[in-house]
């Protein structure tokens, strides 16, 4: 697990909430507080949307919603003359990003040992701080699935152009 810093707050905000650099990322929750304080449940409700209509709107079985489906939404609360007092966001890694990481780096972890990959962004006294985790379903010494993870939002920040410092 490895925590981030953001250097240019600004600038991660811009790509989370008007880019679609996050879209692909399921939205486990949110917490934003304004004037008031929102949750949103990124969870689908079971049994609201058919099979049919799930793979209409590209909804994966995973049991949370896509963040592209909710970035309005979140944008809409948090914009405003002033800055909010603080968020917080749990992201998921969707199964085929497990699969794939997997793949790239060769790790001896099935995809269905992998309980999730998590991405939060917090902001809080004007800072903001990116931390990954890896939760596996077994106990296990080996940190490879870990330090893959860690290494693939290292190089998503590099990517989006986000200054970071580990902290």
């Amino acid at each position: 697990m490895l925590v981030w810093k953001v250097l240019d707050v600004k600038k991660c905000m811009n790509a989370m909430l008007a880019s679609e650099a996050f879209d692909f990322l399921l939205l486990s929750d949110a917490q934003i507080t304004t004037k008031i304080h929102y949750e949103i449940d990124g969870h689908l409700t079971p049994g609201y949307l058919t099979e049919e209509e799930r793979r209409m709107e590209s909804i994966p079985e995973e049991g949370c919603i896509p963040y592209g489906h909710l970035r309005g939404v979140c944008f809409d609360v948090i914009k405003g003359r002033r800055k909010p007092a603080s968020f917080r966001f749990t992201f998921l890694c969707p199964r085929s990003g497990i699969r794939q990481i997997i793949a790239q780096g060769q790790l001896a972890v099935r995809p269905e040992d992998v309980a999730n990959l998590t991405l939060n962004v917090k902001y809080a006294n004007e800072e903001l701080y990116i931390t990954a985790g890896c939760t596996l379903h077994t106990f296990t010494m080996d940190r490879a699935m870990e330090n893959a993870w860690d290494a693939w939002v290292a190089g998503f920040l590099k990517r989006l152009e986000i200054a970071v410092e580990t902290v």
